[in-house]
C-alpha cells in the first residue's frame, strides 16, 4: 500500500471502528438480567443483639429470570460464609454462587449494604460483582424481604437461626 492511500483511507477506516464499536458502549449500564425467586437464610448460632461470630447460608432459588441471554431463564444462588455480625446489621461480605438452568455458572462478591425493617419485614440489600463464570463483571444488586422479624428471638441465648422471603437478583452490565 501506497504512502498516500493510508492518509486517505484512515478517516474511512477509523470510522467503520466507531460504528462497530459504539453498541458494544451503549449496551454499558444496561440490565442484564433480573431474577425474582425466594430466599431461606440461617445463622449457626443464631444472631443476637450484639456481634457474634456464626455462620450465615443463604439458598434462593429464583424460579423466573429475565435475561439478554435466552438461555438463562432461572438459577439457584447458594451462599455460606462465616462472618461476626448480629441481629442489628448482618452486613458482612460474603460469596455467592449461581448456578443457572442451562448448567452454567456465576460467581459473585457481595457487601450488605443496608438493613432495614420495612412493614415487618427485614429487607437487606447487598451489592458486589461477578468475579467468575457467565456474566462475568457485571454488577450484582441482591435485595432480601425477610418475614417475619421476631426480634424477640435475639434476645434469647440461641438467637435469630432463619428467615425466609421474596428476593431479587439484578445484574448490571459494566463492561
Amino acid at each position: 500500500m501506497s504512502s498516500r492511500v493510508l492518509p486517505s483511507t484512515l478517516p474511512a477506516l477509523l470510522s467503520a471502528l466507531a460504528l462497530l464499536a459504539a453498541p458494544a458502549w451503549a449496551q454499558v449500564g444496561s440490565t442484564e438480567l433480573t431474577c425474582a425467586g425466594g430466599a431461606y437464610q440461617t445463622w449457626d448460632p443464631g444472631l443476637r443483639l450484639s456481634n457474634r461470630h456464626v455462620i450465615a447460608s443463604n439458598y434462593t432459588s429464583y424460579d423466573t429470570c429475565t435475561s439478554s441471554d435466552a438461555l438463562v431463564t432461572s438459577g439457584v444462588l447458594v451462599a455460606t460464609t462465616e462472618l461476626s455480625t448480629s441481629c442489628a446489621g448482618n452486613l458482612g461480605p460474603t460469596e455467592a454462587t449461581v448456578t443457572w438452568d442451562d448448567g452454567s455458572v456465576s460467581t459473585f462478591t457481595l457487601q450488605g449494604s443496608g438493613v432495614d425493617v420495612i412493614n415487618g419485614a427485614r429487607v437487606h440489600v447487598s451489592v458486589g460483582l461477578v468475579t467468575g463464570g457467565r456474566f462475568q463483571g457485571d454488577a450484582v444488586t441482591l435485595t432480601q424481604a425477610m418475614t417475619p422479624v421476631d426480634l424477640l428471638s435475639c434476645l434469647y441465648p440461641s438467637g435469630l437461626t432463619s428467615l425466609s422471603g421474596p428476593s431479587t437478583l439484578r445484574l448490571t452490565r459494566l463492561r
